[in-house]
């Protein structure tokens, strides 16, 4: 607790009532109460599941370029006591203070004001063995936003893990995250040479550089699901034993590699073991948040990440930054001719064929802040009215935007591409960032509108993402708080507490 600088006048308010200082002790005193009343420590917790949470920051080294996240995992039971330091590298906060904060507040904070993050905990246990009844596991990658972590959407994290799936918090290096850090205590800071090219109004060189970027960003999940693919591979090659098993993926960092923070090398083994024999690449899922669900979208555009004669992954975008789509990727998608940046009004332009996001489960999830804008409604429009052109009974895109009565009600009864909103959001709490901030500040920064609580709007976040995977067949287990969702028929994501329908011009945008 001695992180917390709110504690510090209670410190020296004690040591003034030793030395007969009555006044000023009582003074300083009661300052500390009230700095910790206006500046609470988090609290960050998912919704209740089934299994408890493993979780554990690793390395590795895939096609010789470094790749760096955190995996939280279905786990055996753990006492609730077993929490994990959700920050626990020294140099975040004062880095997210100089890169995240608002401009106009940036010079008048010092970098300290945040150190209090660094005694937030999640209920996870660090390195706990895998639960012996989760026998096959889909997988999450989870990809941030724009000067974000693997810290920001852990929320959302342990929620799916609980559910029974392994997440992969990625964390980018490619200079978009606020500090980007190696196990080896190295570090990669926030690249603001781009705000050069001109931020506010955006430039056509910035937008252009934030496009490549996002290539660059979609190209770095690639590596971690490779990296997930040969633990699974090597896993289930019987003539693989432990030993070879981080020799073969990599036993340091100089090499192709697999590192886990403070996890001993035969324990190491013994993890990556019992992930390998669980995952199922079959149920993947690529997420993301603002520049992470562009990352998503652009992702899920690449052909060749379709898996040949499997079910396609699913896409989560959380407030896609749609600006910063590439255009080639407009293209894929179905959009037509380049430049459009999806905003042309339905109907849309033939494509010459199956477009791949049109083939893949989307749902995208939008604050009530960026739905007011017409240009998320629409992008998210077009990009639904695409999706709901492929007929479910042949599998490819009708030119006329028509499919057979059958393979519509078969479309609407898996929910099969959905976007919301959630309701008194801002941009900001679709993530974790509103849950680490007091509720005044939230509300000055519009992280929240109209008096809604962070945790209640991280609830509605987690809640309708959970129940849309259980929709898809993606995530099979339930605990005591979402156990009505897992039996029976679909949940209707529109009956949730705070969640409304994504309209665009009068018209439902659900298909």
């Amino acid at each position: 607790m001695l992180g917390r600088w709110q504690l510090l006048p209670a410190y020296a308010g004690s040591v003034a009532l030793v030395i007969g200082l009555w006044s000023v002790g009582v003074a300083l005193i009661l300052l500390a109460i009230a700095l910790l009343i206006t500046a609470p420590l988090p609290v960050i917790r998912g919704l209740l599941g089934k299994y408890s949470v493993g979780v554990v920051d690793f390395e590795a080294e895939v096609d010789g370029a470094k790749v760096i996240g955190r995996w939280l995992y279905p786990s055996q039971p753990h006492q609730s006591s077993a929490l994990y330091v959700a920050l626990p590298r020294a140099g975040l906060t004062a880095a997210f203070v100089g890169t995240a904060t608002p401009p106009a507040l940036r010079r008048f904070l010092p970098r300290w004001v945040l150190s209090h993050w660094n005694c937030v905990a999640i209920p996870a246990k660090r390195g706990a063995a895998l639960a012996k009844s989760c026998e096959s596991m889909p997988v999450v990658l989870f990809s941030h936003g724009l000067t974000g972590t693997r810290e920001v959407s852990q929320s959302l994290g342990l929620t799916l893990a609980a559910a029974g799936a392994l997440v992969v918090l990625v964390e980018h290096t490619d200079g978009s995250s606020t500090l980007a850090r190696s196990l080896d205590g190295s570090s990669l800071p926030f690249d603001h040479s781009l705000y050069d090219l001109g931020k506010d109004p955006p430039t056509k060189e910035y937008v252009a550089a934030r496009r490549e970027q996002t290539e660059r960003r979609a190209a770095e999940l690639r590596r971690h699901l490779t990296l997930l693919r040969r633990i699974h591979g090597v896993a289930h090659s019987r003539a693989e034993t432990q030993r070879s098993l981080v020799s073969t993926i990599g036993a340091s960092p100089s090499s192709s590699s697999v590192r886990l923070d403070g996890i001993p090398a035969a324990d190491t083994a013994s993890l990556l073991t019992a992930l390998g024999e669980r995952l199922d690449l079959s149920r993947s899922v690529v997420a993301g948040h603002s520049f992470g669900g562009a990352s998503a979208l652009t992702f899920a555009c690449e052909e060749e990440e379709l898996p040949v004669g499997k079910p396609p992954i699913a896409v989560v975008a959380l407030d896609p930054m749609v600006d910063w789509v590439p255009e080639r990727v407009m293209a894929r998608a179905g959009y037509g001719e380049h430049g459009s940046y999806g905003l042309q009004q339905p109907p849309l332009q033939r494509y010459e064929k199956t477009p791949p996001l049109a083939e893949v489960p989307l749902l995208l999830v939008w604050s009530e802040e960026w739905q007011r804008l017409g240009y998320f409604r629409q992008w998210s429009a077009n990009l639904l009215e695409r999706a709901g052109r492929v007929d479910p009974d042949s599998g490819s895109v009708s030119p006329t935007g028509k499919v057979s009565p059958a393979g519509r009600a078969q479309w609407l009864k898996r929910d099969r591409s959905h976007a919301c909103v959630v309701v008194g959001s801002g941009h900001q709490a679709l993530c974790d960032v509103a849950l680490l901030l007091p509720g005044r500040l939230n509300a000055l920064l519009k992280n929240s509108l109209g008096g809604a609580r962070s945790s209640e709007l991280a609830s509605r976040v987690n809640a309708v993402v959970l129940g849309w995977l259980r929709n898809q067949g993606l995530l099979l287990e339930g605990g005591e708080t979402a156990s009505t969702w897992y039996r029976g028929e679909s949940l209707p994501l529109t009956r949730l507490p705070g969640i409304m329908r994504h309209r665009s011009a009068g018209t439902d945008a659900r298909y």
